[in-house]
């Protein structure tokens, strides 16, 4: 065992109200915990701070997934009690789809799978509308100490961190503040309304986005779909066009590097690499950051100029587009995702704020780096997007959920628990 598997000690301690506190229950503490069905043997505690398991923020996205269905559960162990799932078409659509789906076909899988976990964790194991804005870990005492928003405090032998990603103003957008959309904000179901509003209110002035990532092909293709409903329901009225700011050629993935050398397009599309490109595992080009299915499609026409009504800007800093986002009715950034996390302490100093502008960094079984050490009591469930230096050439974090789930139970194990 590790030197960090060792650190629960088998020396008696006060009783603790969980053995695994996993920190938000949607996607991932979902999906991981129906990957490893052993750990419900434990006692497991779940805080979500939303009012359902399982779904978390995709249950807002009125978009087609960037993965094809079958990658979000291909971790999926339908034991125990998981095995009447494997009767749920709602999820073993999804789990068996070759092809992206509508985000709200994956909330419903993932709200399935859900229900099934709160069902086996009982009534003491799931804490909905709990919102967790501290983390105390004390190597010493061997303990997680979880601080709700409502001033009480809940405490475990280890702590998951699964709280997602959020968007942040993004400081280059600074002067056009008032008039900025988060990309979230413009493909949630819950402001498409306004979204749409916005845009007649605009009065033919141009919508800019920037940035050319998933999320932007997202909110650019929301944007065209709402476009088109005001041509129908208001002939005549003036409408903006929308213009995409790219800061560089985008990244796209092919299925193979024979595939990319022959379909590459300069000035399209960052020049293929094959040294740097290609995931060992699978092959494929670009395997953690490319555009890919929609997302891809949608930015190859825009780049060849086939959206009516749409246009490529190249700005490789924001500032040289300047004028352009004076000239805009609105402005929607997609400049990427940071992952969120309440304020975590450790042995009573904090180490983190939860509005840091740092990664949460992980081990590649998910254990929490704390100043470059990996901590035995915190881990990350996959919460920051891709490192830079993992991008393309690995298959980053595939095994996570195994190495992660043999961490946590030789822990106990070592603990005699």
């Amino acid at each position: 065992m590790t030197g960090r598997q060792l650190t629960l000690a088998t020396t008696t301690r006060p009783t603790l109200d969980s053995d695994i506190a996993f920190i938000g229950g949607g996607f991932r503490t979902t999906t991981f915990l129906a990957s490893a069905p052993a750990l419900l043997l434990r006692r497991v505690r779940v805080y979500e701070r939303g009012t359902t398991m399982g779904p978390g923020g995709f249950a807002r996205y009125g978009i087609t997934t960037t993965s094809i269905g079958s990658r979000f559960f291909k971790h999926l162990d339908l034991s125990g009690p998981f095995v009447p799932r494997g009767r749920s078409s709602a999820l073993t659509d999804v789990a068996r789809a070759e092809q992206p789906v509508a985000m709200d076909r994956l909330a419903t899988a993932l709200t399935t799978l859900g229900r099934t976990l709160q069902d086996a964790l009982g009534a003491d194991g799931v804490r909905l509308g709990s919102t967790v804005v501290a983390v105390h870990a004390d190597r010493d005492r061997h303990r997680v100490d979880v601080r709700l928003a409502d001033g009480s405090t809940e405490s475990g032998r280890h702590a998951v961190l699964a709280t997602g990603r959020t968007e942040r103003a993004h400081p280059e957008l600074a002067c056009w503040r008032p008039k900025v959309l988060l990309s979230g904000t413009v493909i949630s179901t819950a402001h498409r309304s306004e979204t749409k509003d916005r845009l007649l209110a605009a009065g033919g002035r141009p919508v800019v986005v920037a940035g050319s990532s998933h999320s932007a092909m997202s909110a650019l293709q929301i944007l065209l779909d709402l476009r088109a409903e005001l041509r129908a329901e208001h002939p005549g009225a003036p409408l903006p066009s929308v213009q995409v700011v790219r800061r560089g050629p985008a990244r796209l993935m092919y299925d193979s590097a024979d595939l990319a050398r022959c379909g590459q397009v300069p000035g399209r599309e960052r020049p293929f690499d094959p040294a740097s490109d290609v995931c060992p595992t699978t092959g494929i080009v670009y395997r953690d950051s490319g555009l890919r299915h929609r997302s891809r499609a949608l930015y190859c026409a825009l780049w060849a100029g086939e959206l009516p009504g749409a246009t490529l800007v190249d700005a490789p800093v924001i500032a040289v587009a300047a004028d352009r986002f004076e000239e805009a009715a609105l402005v929607v950034q997609a400049l990427g995702y940071h992952g969120q996390a309440p304020d975590l302490y450790v042995d009573g100093a904090l180490v983190r704020p939860g509005d840091s502008p740092d990664r949460l960094l992980a081990d590649d079984d998910g254990a929490l780096l704390v100043n470059g050490v990996a901590h035995p009591l915190l881990s990350v469930l996959r919460v920051e997007p891709t490192p830079l230096d993992r991008r393309d050439n690995t298959a980053y974090a595939s095994d996570l959920y195994q190495r992660l789930a043999e961490r946590l139970a030789a822990q106990f194990v070592e603990a005699g628990a």
